[in-house]
């Protein structure tokens, strides 16, 4: 995938997520862009700050205990690995913008996204989830409904692997948590289809994989959550999709701000919540993942 260069977004904010990045074409003049490099990091991911995983169950800004009294910052991940046989990976058509509206604004009732479209529309700016008006893409990103589904569930076309995400805390005292790598390869050489794509893969880094990852959080107002990366992201909170940033794409950046959407999320001060993270690494030759969040405190999400 095709990476920008940007600088490292540090904001508050209220979740967190993971990402990476897609090759594609310019909107509007739809010309190719120059493929990125593998980027710095470690090939695993880098969290920010101190290397310690805080377990804790109060609020840094308020000192106020919160009854999540197994909650923590390291996540709960199940990675699915893929190969470029698969329809929806290292397709010929390499991406271009965020597509919004591949997926329907409601979680599936199995905690899964629910597919409803091959092309989608470009996004409008300013918005975590709404569409622009002014032009329409042509190209599909997603060859189907039923391969768009093989994404988040495990069976013959993919391998899965549970592991962990951690959550660091930028600078000790502050509440902010993140994650980030420019090189977001959670899967060794080794583990699952191996490296892919074979070809057009001097990095020899295993690409194309997927990553699902379900939370609890308690809104306690004034909490944000920032991703920025690519391809594929999409988040929902309490079952509505609270930002999308679907298809292949350089690395982008979106933020969920709870209290301005609040109401569409049908969230209150002081409930409990689900938080649905969904990302697709589906194309060479960059992968970015960033997640940047002043939530401090998760439990893991109870998937039927």
């Amino acid at each position: 995938m095709l990476r920008s260069d940007f600088g490292l977004l540090v904001c508050v904010l209220s979740s967190c997520c993971a990402l990476a990045c897609s090759g594609g074409t310019d909107a509007g003049s739809q010309t190719s862009r120059p493929g990125g490099g593998a980027g710095s990091g470690n090939g695993l991911g880098v969290g920010l700050g101190n290397a310690g995983v805080p377990s804790i169950n109060t609020d840094p800004g308020t000192g106020q205990v919160l009854d999540q009294p197994d909650c923590g910052s390291i996540l709960d991940v199940t990675y699915r690995d893929f190969d470029q046989t698969h329809p929806d990976f290292e397709m010929p058509f390499m991406g271009d913008v965020v597509r919004r509206g591949l997926v329907e604004a409601a979680l599936g009732p199995d905690q899964k996204p629910v597919f409803k479209d091959r092309v989608g529309h470009p996004p409008l700016a300013n918005s975590p989830t709404a569409i622009n008006t002014d032009w329409q893409p042509k190209e599909p990103v997603i060859a189907s409904a039923d391969s768009f589904k093989q994404w988040y569930n495990t069976s013959e076309v993919n391998r899965a692997f549970p592991k962990k995400l951690p959550l660091t805390e930028t600078t000790p005292g502050s509440g902010i948590f993140g994650y980030d790598s420019t090189a977001f390869f959670p899967l060794s050489p080794t583990e699952g289809f191996g490296i892919t794509p074979k070809n057009g893969n001097p990095q020899g880094m295993n690409f194309l994989f997927t990553t699902e990852v379900h939370l609890q959080f308690k809104y306690t107002g004034s909490q944000k959550f920032t991703f920025r990366g690519d391809d594929d992201l999409w988040i929902f909170v309490n079952g509505q999709l609270a930002l999308d940033l679907g298809s292949m794409h350089n690395a982008e950046e979106g933020t969920i701000d709870f209290d301005a959407q609040a109401a569409a999320l049908n969230i209150v001060l002081g409930g409990s919540y689900s938080m649905d993270i969904f990302h697709a690494e589906r194309h060479t030759s960059a992968s970015n993942f960033k997640i940047t969040t002043n939530i401090a405190c998760f439990s893991p999400g109870v998937v039927k």
